[in-house]
């Protein structure tokens, strides 16, 4: 299953068992779940699409009591992959997994998010979360033809040990992990003094980079989500690729067009938007409405530097997809270490990321004044 296949998302419920320190979405756990036939015309509209692939989620979607109904569901409507983000705790029960797997359901991602009770209890508040979620995670490894993830979500609190957490999944039979940054909504901003890791600091970058060693194994496959490419100078495989700024739109659709036709500043924006992975992108879209036009940058000086493409307007329809595939090809740039000293480090934007992604930060030579 290639990691860029598209996914349809449905969400099932808006409740979750847990109150995880981190969680992002906590405005929007309204309590409760979705009445199923709402469900089924979500799933239906992903079919529609032509998609066959989807990701059950919530809040936490293991707490939906029709959940195994709704995985046959999906599997009746052609969905040939079925695929849920969950908590683990009510895997835990016996016959419940079993149950869904027969269901249909063929992979899941479980969040773990520390290699001790101690650790992943705090972070979830829940004790006993990671007895249960364990539990879970090691039927689910023993299942048959299941895929079996983890998601981690790196904080303040286990980036000193991320090392060690990965090593203890890797010791229970995980292979795939998707390492994921904070967002700055919810409780993940409304606890940002405890759990904001400032990858300004050698010490941070060095826990990140002693856990993304791992990616080095032929066996393994780590994945990272929304993490700046500029803390993966040495691990460019790793960043995300730049075309999922489009799905952080999708999400995002209605906010952006507001803000396009209207004015109406995004109500997200305020002191968060530095740690948002969108920063740049929202720093360059509100550029372009004050000035009308933004150029974009050509190669770096050191391999060429070719000419700079055309600047970008908006035409009579300001569309926010259109926009972003300039500034993911045009905009989207960066230094690195190597260009620090550089003759040009002034006036150039660096190298697209794109293009990091393929030949390294190391692709950039320093210029000697």
């Amino acid at each position: 299953m290639g990691a860029e296949e598209k996914r349809h998302w449905v969400r099932l419920t808006r409740y979750c068992n847990q109150r995880c320190l981190f969680c992002l979405d906590r405005y929007a756990q309204t309590g409760g779940v979705l009445d199923v036939a709402f469900i089924r015309r979500d799933l239906a509209r992903g079919r529609k699409r032509g998609l066959r692939r989807v990701v059950l989620s919530g809040g936490e979607p293991t707490v939906h009591p029709r959940f195994v109904e709704i995985v046959a569901m999906a599997r009746e409507l052609g969905y040939t992959h079925i695929q849920t983000i969950t908590n683990g705790r009510r895997m835990c029960y016996p016959g419940f997994l079993a149950a869904a797997v027969a269901a249909g359901l063929r992979e899941v991602t479980f969040s773990l998010h520390g290699n001790t009770p101690a650790l992943h209890d705090r972070l979830t508040q829940v004790p006993g979360s990671f007895v249960q979620a364990v539990s879970a995670l090691r039927a689910a490894l023993a299942t048959r033809g299941l895929i079996v993830s983890v998601d981690v979500v790196i904080n303040r609190l286990n980036l000193p040990v991320l090392r060690e957490h990965l090593d203890f999944c890797i010791g229970l039979g995980v292979g795939e992990f998707d390492l994921l940054a904070l967002v700055p909504f919810g409780d993940a901003w409304k606890n940002q003094a405890e759990l904001y890791c400032d990858f300004s600091e050698p010490a941070s970058v060095a826990h990140l980079h002693r856990a993304l060693e791992l990616s080095r194994r032929k066996d393994l496959h780590l994945w990272t989500n929304r993490l700046k490419p500029e803390f993966l100078e040495g691990f460019e495989a790793l960043i995300q690729p730049p075309d999922k700024i489009l799905d952080e739109l999708r999400g995002r659709r209605r906010i952006f067009a507001r803000y396009l036709n209207s004015g109406r500043t995004m109500g997200c924006k305020g002191d968060s938007c530095e740690h948002c992975f969108l920063k740049d992108f929202c720093r360059d879209l509100d550029a372009l409405l004050a000035d009308g036009m933004l150029p974009g940058h050509g190669e770096p000086p050191c391999l060429g530097g070719d000419g700079a493409p055309a600047p970008f307007r908006f035409g009579g329809k300001k569309d926010i997809f259109e926009f972003a595939r300039f500034y993911i090809d045009s905009r989207y740039f960066l230094k690195g270490s190597s260009c620090r000293g550089c003759a040009h480090e002034k006036g150039c934007a660096g190298l697209g990321v794109k293009k990091i992604r393929e030949k390294g930060f190391s692709a950039m030579r320093r210029v000697k004044a």
